[in-house]
């Protein structure tokens, strides 16, 4: 039970309470940098001139929305839920033209000439959702005051309806097509079906119903061939298992394929405290797929979790060598090198290779922790009075200005410039 407990705080992905959305946001290199691929696309079809924010989201809801600030918010249920690859495109396409098409902006303009009705902080649940799943969200919208539900459902309906095409139109340019767009609908239809909502509610949603959206994928499908990528979907594929396996999600279990369906239960029976048939299967699993480097940075997850740390670093590090900006990975290494067994030489090197995480992490306190330890065993006196500063600063604002500007004029280039950063961003 305590291998449990503490296996499930630190394995597979980073997460924290976000206080605005009451969700825990997944920090995962390896999903965030296929999604990135993903948006990339999008932007670069469309020849998009802005950076397009995410976050992925813990919630078995098959969900994904904008909120008031264009960030675009990804469930781990809409991933696990994706038949393919495409699905997931089509389903970020559909937010990105929320955010081209300036729908927020308009919606709370809406909101404002209208009516206080809706809390425009709660934005992010109903505007630029793809679908929402929340049923009492739903039903207030639809059962809400006649006329002003009625205005601000046709204007959110329309907008939905644009985005829809956005998206229909971004998978033509990519020349890309599957009938895992219309599986995802169909799935998404039931599932709200099954938690009470009639068809009829529905209809009525701000959301167009589910055979309007099929009509239109199938109006708009003039695909007479489809350039899918199976690499990126075997990627995908691998992504989709890890979420599976963590969630314990036994129907998506059953519908994987078989390597996927290994990785899976690898990760699940990991959980379930299984660590030999674990890592018997994804030993296995590594040597089929030598070049997908994921699998190795999953085996150092489980052995990390296991407390096996001195193993799990090796193979963190065989991670950051093919991906060296895995932040991630980097700072579970950072965090858990023994410092005081190191030479000083080696603690210099250990100082100066892992500045970049100062630069931005430099509110993370186990990192500035660790700076500071190492800032006193490698007699950098500047950065101790820095780091101690930095560290149990009160929030008076014009003193932590103060303080800043008197670094910035350090003759130590790290520090001024870590100073500089933290003074652009911080205040």
């Amino acid at each position: 039970m305590v291998i449990k407990s503490y296996f499930l705080l630190i394995f597979l992905f980073v997460f924290f309470t976000n206080s605005k959305s009451f969700s825990s946001q997944i920090l995962d290199f390896e999903t965030e940098t296929f999604v990135k691929s993903l948006i990339s696309d999008v932007i670069n079809v469309n020849k998009i001139n802005k950076q397009i924010n995410f976050k992925i989201i813990n919630d078995n809801n098959i969900n994904a929305f904008v909120d008031k600030n264009n960030d675009i918010y990804i469930t781990s249920g809409l991933i696990e839920n994706c038949d393919d690859y495409v699905a997931l495109l089509l389903v970020i396409s559909h937010e990105i033209g929320h955010v081209e098409l300036n729908h927020v902006k308009d919606r709370i303009s809406n909101l404002n000439k209208t009516s206080k009705i809706y809390d425009i902080s709660n934005l992010s649940i109903i505007a630029g959702s793809l679908i929402s799943n929340n049923t009492e969200v739903l039903k207030g919208l639809a059962l809400s005051s006649a006329t002003v539900s009625a205005q601000n459902i046709n204007f959110s309906k329309n907008q939905e309806m644009e985005a829809d095409y956005y998206a229909i139109d971004t998978l033509k340019k990519l020349n890309l097509y599957s009938d895992s767009i219309k599986n995802l609908l169909l799935t998404i239809e039931n599932e709200l079906l099954n938690k009470g909502l009639t068809k009829d509610i529905l209809r009525i949603s701000t959301h167009p119903y589910f055979e309007e959206r099929i009509n239109i994928i199938n109006y708009s499908n003039e695909f007479t061939s489809s350039v899918f990528d199976l690499n990126k979907n075997k990627k995908f594929n691998f992504i989709k298992a890890k979420f599976i396996g963590y969630n314990g999600n036994d129907l998506g279990l059953l519908n994987l394929e078989d390597t996927y369906r290994i990785y899976a239960n690898s990760i699940l029976n990991s959980k379930k405290g299984n660590l030999k048939k674990s890592l018997k299967d994804l030993n296995s699993l590594i040597s089929n797929n030598k070049n997908y480097i994921f699998l190795i940075e999953t085996k150092a997850d489980i052995l990390f979790s296991y407390g096996y740390i001195n193993e799990a670093i090796l193979f963190y590090k065989k991670v950051l060598l093919h991906f060296p900006d895995n932040y991630y990975a980097q700072i579970r290494i950072f965090e858990n090198t023994q410092i005081d067994k190191l030479s000083m030489i080696e603690k210099k090197i250990l100082f100066n290779e892992n500045l970049n995480l100062l630069s931005k992490y430099y509110n993370n306190k186990n990192i500035l922790q660790t700076y500071l330890e190492l800032s006193k065993l490698t007699k950098k006196n500047e950065w101790v009075n820095f780091l101690n500063f930095w560290l149990f600063k009160d929030n008076d604002i014009k003193e932590i200005q103060k303080n800043l500007e008197n670094y910035k004029k350090s003759s130590d280039k790290d520090l001024s410039n870590l100073v500089e950063i933290i003074n652009n961003h911080y205040l």
